[in-house]
C-alpha cells in the first residue's frame, strides 16, 4: 500500500466542518420534523402537478425565449464583406500607380 495519509487529513480537516448544536432542542425538533414528513399524507397528482408546474413552465420560457432571441438574431441582414468592398471600392496605390478595386 500506500504511506499516503490523504484520508486521515482530509477526516481531521473536515472535523471542524461537522455540525454539532449546542442546543438540545434541535435533536429532539430534528427527528420530530423528519417523523412527520415521513407520516405526511402522499401528494395526490394534482398536487404534484401544481407543484412543479411553475419551474418547468419558467424553465420551458426560458427556452423559448432563448430560441426566439437566436432565430431573430440569425435571420437578421447583414452586410457581406464582400458587399460592403464592392459597394464602396478601395483605392490601393503602388509606386505611383492607382488601383480601383470594387468598382
Amino acid at each position: 500500500m500506500s504511506d499516503d495519509r490523504f484520508l486521515e487529513r482530509l477526516r481531521g480537516d473536515a472535523r471542524s466542518l461537522r455540525f454539532q448544536p449546542k442546543d438540545g432542542a434541535i435533536w429532539t425538533r430534528l427527528p420530530a420534523k423528519i417523523r412527520a414528513r415521513l407520516n405526511a399524507r402522499p401528494m395526490t397528482a394534482a398536487q404534484l402537478l401544481a407543484t412543479w408546474f411553475r419551474p418547468i413552465a419558467a424553465s420551458l420560457m426560458a427556452i423559448a425565449l432563448a430560441a426566439t432571441i437566436g432565430l431573430a438574431w440569425f435571420e437578421r441582414p447583414r452586410e457581406l464583406a464582400s458587399d460592403s468592398i464592392s459597394s464602396t471600392g478601395v483605392d490601393i496605390v503602388m509606386d505611383g500607380d492607382l488601383y480601383r478595386v470594387g468598382e
